[in-house]
């Protein structure tokens, strides 16, 4: 079962279980070798004891578990599963799911009959490969109960229930592989409370964890990751699904990300030969953050999809808190395939909806906020539209009026009024008139 894969640059080695293919390295085949040899029966040996050849085995590991010997295993080129425009598929241990977009749904219906859009399938019936990675280690029974996710889902949008779909649609996205350049977007989990440093403990972790319940996902310090250092991604394989970066910073660079989102993916390892995934096998983005993302130009924003989190989580309640258990640890059987069954939902719901978009509560002010600061917000918002301004009069106003402002340059008061007009989404326009300089903000 052991063969290569080639790739662009390289190949990696694999072995192939019938439909199952995991990616394997040369320590692998050593113990597979030595542990075939120790189960054959010791009357098999005729010629040596089977101590001995596992010892000659062993001893000459240098001349044959080198990548020069094991080069000459099979190349096979393998046609993987995936998912398409309309339809999903999840990988359990008792059976796999295919799920399809209702051809007849209205745009306008939330909800589709579950049992009418999906089809629980046999392995034998599995046409094409899949990485090992994908099959989620859970036993699926298809049933329309409540699951607690559903609950904290429900809690996390204080019940609204376009910010519901909109967060459920987000899941279906996150979970549905297959890859749109036209629709490409990274989905920022993003409090909503407004407050100046780290709270969290909103319950995005929580969400970013039940998608990797599904889907191989490889979680990033977004604190402390940077962009300038070396094998950024060494950790992301061919078959990993999402990408997370946790709790990033006010300085996260996301112009980074966008040859990312919206390309091919370079992973170099040390000493290994880089492997480039195309895009439509690469990962999706998560990032979660107490802060806004920077950038407020189109390029930006066309590549966020932004979920707001409400405080109803927090350091003083916690789902634990609520639920008396941990989620996923703690949980019975049966709470796990109500989970796995209101995943499906999500995923369901996005096949036929696609991102739902939905009134954001605070995203706006927070963005003002991050990006200038609380007073600035605050003094920005009694700016009257259409009417202009002596610059320099409207500089000294803001100064009188905040003294933790008064080392302010005007230059810096400039670029916060333009940022912030550009986050309201007006216009900014300045004139000079002598030595006078005059502002003013439009409508867009």
């Amino acid at each position: 079962g052991f063969c290569k894969l080639q790739l662009e640059h390289g190949y990696i080695l694999l072995k192939v279980s019938k439909n199952i293919v995991r990616e394997v390295e040369i320590f692998n085949i050593k113990d597979f070798v030595i542990n075939y040899l120790k189960s054959l029966d010791d009357e098999l040996f005729t010629d040596s004891p089977k101590s001995k050849v596992v010892d000659a085995i062993i001893k000459g590991a240098a001349q044959h578990f080198v990548n020069g010997y094991l080069e000459f295993l099979e190349t096979k080129q393998l046609e993987f599963l995936r998912d398409t425009k309309d339809k999903g598929f999840l990988f359990f241990s008792n059976c796999f799911v295919e799920i399809d977009k209702d051809k007849n749904d209205e745009k306008d219906k939330a909800e589709v009959k579950f049992e009418e859009s999906i089809k629980v399938k046999k392995y034998e019936e599995l046409e094409g490969y899949i990485w090992d990675k994908q099959v989620i280690q859970r036993k699926y029974q298809i049933r329309n109960s409540k699951s607690e996710m559903e609950l904290l889902v429900k809690n996390i949008c204080k019940n609204d229930e376009e910010r519901i779909l909109s967060l459920r649609s987000a899941i279906g996205y996150l979970l549905h592989n297959y890859k749109d350049s036209t629709n490409a977007k990274a989905v920022i989990f993003l409090d909503e409370k407004l407050s100046d440093g780290a709270y969290g403990r909103s319950g995005k972790g929580l969400v970013a964890q039940a998608i990797g319940k599904l889907r191989k996902t490889v979680r990033l310090d977004g604190r402390n990751f940077n962009f300038a250092r070396n094998f950024l991604f060494q950790s992301v394989t061919l078959d990993t699904a999402i990408i997370e970066f946790n709790d990033v910073t006010k300085k996260f660079n996301f112009d980074k990300l966008f040859s990312v989102i919206t390309d091919d993916i370079t992973v170099e390892r040390k000493n290994q030969n880089e492997i480039i995934i195309p895009f439509q096998q690469s990962p999706k983005i998560i990032i979660s953050s107490n802060y806004t993302i920077d950038g407020s130009d189109d390029s930006t924003l066309d590549r966020q999809f932004i979920i707001e989190f409400s405080d109803h989580y927090n350091k003083s309640h916690r789902p634990i808190d609520e639920f008396g258990h941990r989620f996923f640890v703690e949980w019975s059987n049966e709470e796990w395939n109500n989970f796995l069954n209101y995943m499906i939902g999500c995923l369901q719901l996005y096949l036929n909806r696609g991102l739902i978009r939905c009134a954001h509560v605070n995203l706006e002010r927070k963005k003002l906020i991050d990006s200038t600061s609380e007073e600035f917000a605050e003094f920005f918002e009694r700016i009257e539209l259409g009417k202009e301004y002596l610059k320099k009069d409207l500089f000294e106003k803001f100064i009188s009026e905040n003294e933790d402002h008064s080392d302010m340059e005007l230059k810096r008061f400039t670029k916060w009024i333009k940022d912030a007009a550009q986050i309201r989404g007006n216009k900014s326009f300045q004139r000079r008139s002598d030595k006078e300089r005059y502002i003013r903000i439009d409508e867009k």
